[in-house]
């Protein structure tokens, strides 16, 4: 099979990992995945901004937790690493760059042996006063909305496969 498509295969969404870091080269090569995504107009209006210190990411878990009324345990199931993709507000094409540069960044984590989870939750609230005042303090610019971010680190467990909806294919000749 074609490594490309048996990687996409391979990839699922990981909801639990273990304590180790992820590599400084490692983090480096998904930084690299993201700023090598297409964006529209070949604009790259975005910026990615991966924490690699378990009490920051706690940190915003927590104001995004109080923002957001979620549960008590909510922690973005306490990765190693997490990614915030955002982008300028006026900028139309801003939430589809971010898309196609996270989807670089599963896949290559995915090939790095790292677990990923993508994570809606800071986008709903990125504005919320607590949570705006951390993005900002971790170097998310104040003109950005988040658009996507991602929890990153070693798989505690197999991730479970879900199987893929029938009929969503059409192939015209």
């Amino acid at each position: 099979m074609n490594p490309v498509l048996q990687n996409i295969l391979d990839r699922h969404s990981c909801r639990s990992f273990t304590e180790q870091p992820v590599e400084p080269e490692k983090l480096q090569d998904l930084l690299t995945a993201a700023v090598w995504a297409p964006s529209g107009r070949n604009e790259q209006s975005w910026h990615f901004t991966l924490l690699a210190n378990t009490e920051k990411i706690q940190a915003l878990a927590a104001a995004v937790r109080e923002a957001d009324n979620r549960p008590a345990g909510y922690n973005f199931f306490a990765p190693a690493a997490f990614l915030i993709v955002s982008g300028e507000r006026d900028n139309r094409n801003s939430f589809l760059d971010a898309g196609a540069a996270m989807e670089n960044v599963l896949l290559t984590a995915t090939s790095l042996g790292l677990g990923t989870c993508w994570i809606n939750q800071v986008r709903d609230v990125c504005d919320v006063p607590a949570v705006r005042a951390l993005l900002t303090e971790y170097g998310v610019p104040e003109s950005h909305i988040v658009n996507a971010s991602a929890a990153i680190g070693y798989p505690a467990a197999q991730p479970v496969i879900h199987e893929r909806k029938a009929n969503t294919t059409t192939l015209v000749r």
